[in-house]
């Protein structure tokens, strides 16, 4: 009868057996399962009591406090992999949005509005009509000055617009990748979203302690779906539930027309990119916590392939002590 390997507590001269590259002479095991043409880790367990010894890594006291709570001499993290978190792809597509924000759109904003020529100023000297002598000097300088005014108002319109078109195709771009990836999450929880809609979020915190329109940071996420709508739509009702919930967004003493363009009349600004992004990072960790019962620091580390990730660096170590490159 073959004997029962799993429960196999090892030895200090067991482990000895192993060589440095198997990852077993640090105390962790696993196993691999094919996946089509993929192999995944899965089942990993670790002697941490080993794996401290020979890694030297430190962790954090709530690290410590998690490890060392379990029942059983082995350590099985949480998770496999990073993404095994709902809480993790969230924060990366947000982190994505971010970096898209920061490093690209926010200066294309700025040189096209660079782009946008600034109108000549009109002078009385350049006028035609005062050099045949069909006006006076003073005539010339009101019609300078009526000039320099339209000229500057349409200047200032057409900037105002370019600005505020490309804020809401970043706002749409950002809301419609947020509902995308929701949705990805929600069918990989076996939630049905044929057709998705808020109401289908909201009915996941059915049965949890609070509802999901009851988290702190839930405003947020609100605030970009109606403003989403609004320019989307172009309609009276979204503009009124955007008017009844998030005023501030819009410019005051403007009455929305039904099918007048949204985005001309919404206060757009960096800041409001910035608090919608951040504003829903921290409303996915929230719902992430209440719906899938996830802690967001405890998913950066709970999983299996962390720490083979720092096991690969001891590995590293061992091998090339001075970090030097491959080609030397």
């Amino acid at each position: 009868m073959k004997k029962d390997r799993s429960k196999q507590i090892l030895k200090k001269d067991d482990y000895e057996k192993f060589q440095y590259h198997d990852t077993r002479f640090f105390g962790l095991f696993y196993k691999k399962e094919k996946v089509g043409f993929d192999s995944i880790i899965k089942d990993i367990k670790i002697d941490m009591k080993r794996f401290r010894n020979t890694c030297q890594f430190n962790f954090t006291d709530n690290q410590l406090r998690i490890i060392n709570s379990r029942q059983t001499h082995y350590f099985y993290p949480k998770k496999n992999e990073y993404y095994d978190y709902m809480c993790n792809i969230f924060n990366a597509k947000l982190d994505q949005l971010s970096d898209y924000w920061e490093n690209h759109y926010k200066d294309l904003i700025r040189y096209a509005e660079k782009r946008i020529k600034r109108p000549i100023e009109a002078t009385p000297g350049n006028n035609e009509l005062l050099s045949m002598g069909i006006i006076n000097y003073d005539e010339a300088i009101d019609m300078a000055r009526w000039n320099n005014s339209s000229n500057e108002y349409k200047y200032k319109r057409e900037c105002a617009e370019v600005v505020s078109s490309l804020y809401a195709q970043y706002v749409h771009q950002m809301a419609s990748q947020i509902e995308a990836v929701t949705v990805y999450i929600l069918s990989q929880k076996n939630v049905n979203v044929e057709h998705f809609n808020r109401s289908v979020l909201y009915g996941t915190g059915a049965g949890k302690t609070k509802m999901i329109q009851e988290l702190s940071s839930f405003n947020y996420y609100d605030k970009l779906y109606c403003l989403w709508n609004f320019i989307k739509h172009n309609s009276k009702s979204t503009y009124e539930k955007l008017k009844e919930s998030h005023t501030k967004l819009l410019v005051d003493g403007i009455e929305y027309k039904q099918g007048q363009p949204a985005y001309g009349i919404i206060n757009f600004s960096d800041e409001l990119i910035l608090d919608l992004l951040n504003g829903c990072r921290a409303f996915f960790k929230e719902y992430c916590s209440l719906v899938f019962d996830e802690d967001y620091e405890e998913a950066q580390w709970n999983y299996g392939t962390y720490f083979l990730d720092i096991i690969e660096d001891c590995q590293d170590a061992i091998v090339n002590p001075f970090g030097l490159p491959f080609y030397l």
